[in-house]
């Protein structure tokens, strides 16, 4: 029988592994996958809410005051936020390198527009 902290690091390697997966799928814009990986994270949420019992009194104590293992299950969460916070960076400097593409193309689509409309000659009429 496996205990709530042996139940609990095995979710928070879970929340690494695919933290870690999410991330090399960002850089290889593989969004499908990325996709996939948010998705199982998202269902992890609960797993560790009801592992961590948020509204333990250990919880709510300055860090010095909890026990060793919950210390260290924090440690964990935290670098597990970092690495989050990471991957958003990546997602958000990825969203806006495709959005000043995109607005690259916009202006040359328009400009090819310009340039047709004035080598071609008047309509003729029919």
């Amino acid at each position: 029988m496996t205990t709530n902290g042996e139940q609990l690091k095995e979710v928070l390697a879970e929340w690494r592994r695919l933290t870690v997966a999410e991330g090399k799928a960002i850089r290889e814009g593989n969004w499908e996958f990325v996709s996939k990986c948010q998705r199982a994270l998202s269902e992890l949420r609960p797993k560790i809410e009801g592992l961590t019992g948020r509204t333990a009194p250990e919880e709510t104590s300055p860090p010095t005051e909890l026990p060793p293992r919950k210390i260290s299950s924090r440690a964990t969460v935290l670098q597990l936020i970092e690495l989050q916070r990471k991957n958003l960076q990546s997602l958000e400097q990825r969203r806006q390198k495709l959005s000043s593409d995109i607005e690259g193309l916009s202006r040359a689509g328009r400009n090819l527009r310009g340039l047709q409309r004035s080598y071609a000659g008047p309509a003729k009429a029919s």
